[in-house]
């Protein structure tokens, strides 16, 4: 029996509504800290190794919403962690929250976009020269193929060349440094509006090569563009042997090059190998780089170009794996 009627033991205990509010305040100033100093150690790095301009580049790139739910899976992670009891059970979301930080961290970083990239992109080959307009050719090709998707319609008639352009502009090159004498557009508009032969030509036209030098081929999709390349090789158009090539080249085999994206070149080979066609392949507009850069903080930070980039080459790896 209580010898003290006056004083309640369940006084000295704290209660449940006590501890709670208390602790869910610490976790979510844990849960703001933590973020905010990795923030403020990123861009202060950056800063110190790059600059200033660096590191306001830094802290734009975490306030984007690629970077915001980096910051803000790390700040789930942190109030987790400082909820965590003793347990099993109490363990596993904190946990579970870090994986998600790390996943994320890592699917938009830009060093593994670029491990991504070399290990889908056809290889740069550095002999014969990767630019095809500077390569030393005994003759020049008889035509180049350039894959549409390089470039959009603004508005009917107004093109822009995109990431891809570099097709549309490799093509041109080629074509001025004589080191093909024709060039074919392909694709065809898949929502009936300004369809990618029609863009690639003119924005041909735009750079110089002339309307007699540009053959345009339909296709949906690049399946469907090599079967109608299939074609046209199969009844070359009249300008094939028209355009400076000699008695010998017209007796042999069209030699025709290959533009794509390096990203999508070795698919579209896939393809032309089973339409029984035996192209030169020059891609461009590569993803993936090879350059000696020394490393700064802010390469940390993920962004929303990496995902686009990893993307696309998930994309090229299933269609490898099912056979397209």
């Amino acid at each position: 029996m209580n010898a003290n009627p006056s004083i309640d033991p369940a006084e000295d205990q704290p209660t449940q509504s006590t501890v709670k509010p208390r602790s869910c305040c610490s976790g979510i100033v844990v849960a703001l800290a933590v973020p905010a100093a990795l923030v403020l150690l990123l861009v202060v790095v950056t800063w110190m190794q790059q600059g200033f301009v660096a590191g306001m580049r830094c802290g734009t790139d975490l306030i984007q919403p690629v970077g915001l739910v980096w910051l803000g899976l790390l700040a789930l992670t942190a109030f987790a962690f400082s909820q965590w009891r003793r347990g099993f059970h109490s363990v596993v979301k904190p946990i579970a929250w870090f994986t998600c930080f790390l996943v994320w961290g890592i699917v938009a970083n830009g060093d593994f976009a670029n491990w991504m990239s070399g290990q889908v992109e056809s290889p740069l080959r550095s002999e014969p020269h990767p630019a095809l307009e500077q390569r030393k050719l005994e003759r020049p090709l008889d035509a180049v193929v350039v894959l549409g998707g390089g470039s959009s319609a603004i508005t009917a008639g107004f093109y822009e060349l995109g990431r891809d352009g570099e097709r549309v502009i490799s093509a041109a090159q080629a074509y001025h440094a004589g080191a093909t004498r024709m060039i074919i557009v392909t694709g065809s508009s898949t929502d009936g509006y300004e369809p990618p032969w029609k863009q690639s030509t003119q924005l041909l036209l735009s750079l110089g090569v002339p309307e007699a030098a540009i053959v345009r081929i339909e296709g949906v999709n690049t399946r469907a563009e090599m079967q109608s390349l299939r074609e046209l090789m199969d009844s070359p158009p009249a300008e094939f042997g028209s355009l400076g090539r000699t008695d010998e080249e017209q007796s042999g085999e069209l030699q025709v090059g290959l533009i794509t994206s390096a990203f999508h070149m070795p698919r579209a080979l896939r393809l032309a190998k089973a339409s029984s066609l035996e192209l030169i392949p020059l891609p461009c507009a590569f993803r993936a780089e090879n350059n000696d850069r020394p490393w700064v903080a802010s390469s940390l930070v993920p962004r929303a170009e990496n995902l686009d980039t990893v993307a696309k080459m998930f994309k090229e790896t299933i269609a490898k794996m099912v056979g397209q």
